[in-house]
C-alpha cells in the first residue's frame, strides 16, 4: 500500500515520464511535504518506490538517478485547459512567489505546458493558449533592470523560507565590498518584492535568547547561505499585513502621520494622475483655477518624497512647512547643479 510520502514523489513525477531525477530533487519533493521527516525517512522512501516497482534506479551514491517506470496513483490527474492556464500564468507572473526546488511544482508546470501545447480544435485550448499573451504585469515608472539575484541563492532562501529553516547569510551592504560581508544567522519570515528588488524579512536571536525585531535583507547582497536546520523556530506574533502597513518599513525611515497638503497643477487640461490615484484612505481634493488642491494623512519617508520630487512640476507642497522647506533645498541644490555648465571631463563622448 501506498503511504502519503510515496504518493508525493510519484505525483511529482508523473508529469515526466521519461525524465531522470537526481535523488536531490526527490528527496526535496518528500521533505517539502513532510518537514519532519528525517533525510533517512527520505532515503527510504526511494528504495520503497523501487522494490514495489514504480521507479528505477541508474548509479549509486550521490549520481543516483530515478525514473518512473508504470502508471502512477489516479490522485495524479493530467490537469484541465482551465488549470493549466491558471499554473502558466501564476508561472509567468509570479514565479519567486513560490517555494523553489520542491519538485512538484516544477512538474505540475511541466504537465500545464503539455496541455497549452497540444494541438486541437478545442476552442476552449485554442483560447487559453491565445490567453497566454493577452496579459501582462508592468512596474510603474521607467522599466528598470532587476539586480540579478543568482538562482541558488533564490532556491535556498525560498526553500528555507517555506520550511521554516534557519539560514547562515554573509550579507554585503551597499557601501561595502564583498570581502567585508558580515554573517547573520536568521529565521527568514516572509519574502517582499518591491519594485525591481527582493527583500527577505528576517528574525535573529538576541542575547536573551528571544527574537529580535523583523529586519530587511537585500537578496541581491546576499554573497553566501547557509542552510542551519531547524534552529530557530518561527514564532506567532509576525503578521507580514500588519509589517507591511504598520511599520512602513519598506517605504524606508517612516515617520509618524502628518496632514499632507499639495497644489497639484494641471496644465492643458489634462488630469493629475492624483486625481485617481490615492495617497491615503481619507484623502480629498478641492478643485481650483487650474488643478485642484489635495489633502491627506501621510506618513513621510524617503518612497513619499521620492514620489514628491518625481512630480516636482506638477506638485507644490504646501504643508507640513518642514517638508516643504526640505523639498525646496533638494530642487535648489537640483537646480544650481543644472545651472552650472557642463565639465569638458563630463561631457558624453569623451
Amino acid at each position: 500500500m501506498l503511504a502519503p510520502e510515496h504518493e508525493a514523489v510519484l505525483n511529482a513525477m508523473a508529469p515526466s515520464l521519461d525524465r531522470w531525477w537526481t535523488s536531490s530533487e526527490l528527496k526535496e519533493v518528500v521533505l517539502g511535504r513532510f518537514p519532519d521527516f528525517h533525510e533517512r525517512k527520505a532515503r527510504r522512501t526511494l528504495t520503497a518506490l523501487e522494490q514495489m516497482r514504480w521507479i528505477e534506479r541508474d548509479g549509486m551514491g550521490p549520481a543516483t538517478r530515478w525514473r518512473l517506470i508504470k502508471r502512477v496513483p489516479a490522485s495524479m490527474k493530467r490537469p484541465s485547459v482551465d488549470l493549466a492556464l491558471a499554473l502558466l500564468k501564476l508561472q509567468q507572473l509570479a514565479q519567486h512567489h513560490l517555494p523553489q526546488r520542491m519538485g512538484e511544482f516544477e512538474a505540475y508546470f511541466d504537465s500545464a505546458a503539455g496541455v497549452l501545447a497540444e494541438s486541437a480544435a478545442d476552442s476552449r485550448l485554442l483560447s487559453a493558449q491565445a490567453w497566454m499573451g493577452k496579459t501582462v504585469r508592468l512596474d510603474a515608472g521607467y522599466p528598470l533592470l532587476a539586480p540579478e539575484v543568482p538562482p541558488g541563492i533564490f532556491d535556498a532562501v525560498l526553500t528555507a523560507l517555506y520550511r521554516d529553516e534557519t539560514l547562515a547569510i554573509r550579507y554585503c551592504k551597499a557601501d561595502q565590498q564583498s570581502g567585508d560581508a558580515r554573517e547573520y544567522v536568521v529565521l527568514p519570515y516572509a519574502i517582499v518584492e518591491k519594485g525591481p528588488c527582493w527583500y527577505l524579512v528576517v528574525r535573529g536571536r538576541r542575547s536573551s535568547g528571544r527574537q529580535g525585531d523583523a529586519f530587511l535583507i537585500r537578496c541581491d547582497r546576499i554573497v553566501a547561505v547557509r542552510n542551519l536546520g531547524h534552529d530557530l523556530k518561527r514564532e506567532d506574533d509576525f503578521d507580514l499585513e500588519a509589517f507591511i502597513r504598520d511599520d512602513r518599513v519598506l517605504e524606508w525611515f517612516p515617520e509618524p502621520p502628518v496632514l499632507l497638503a499639495l497644489r497639484i497643477h494641471e496644465r492643458k487640461g489634462v488630469p493629475s494622475p492624483f486625481r485617481s490615484v490615492r495617497l491615503a484612505a481619507d484623502q480629498h481634493i478641492e478643485d481650483q483655477t487650474d488643478g485642484f488642491v489635495l489633502r491627506a494623512t501621510v506618513a513621510p519617508s524617503v518612497a513619499l518624497r521620492h514620489l514628491l520630487l518625481q512630480h516636482a512640476p506638477s506638485v507644490e507642497v504646501i504643508s507640513p512647512v518642514e517638508l516643504r522647506e526640505e523639498i525646496a533645498g533638494l530642487l535648489d541644490v537640483a537646480l544650481q547643479r543644472y545651472r552650472l555648465p557642463v565639465t569638458a571631463t563630463m561631457k558624453c563622448g569623451d
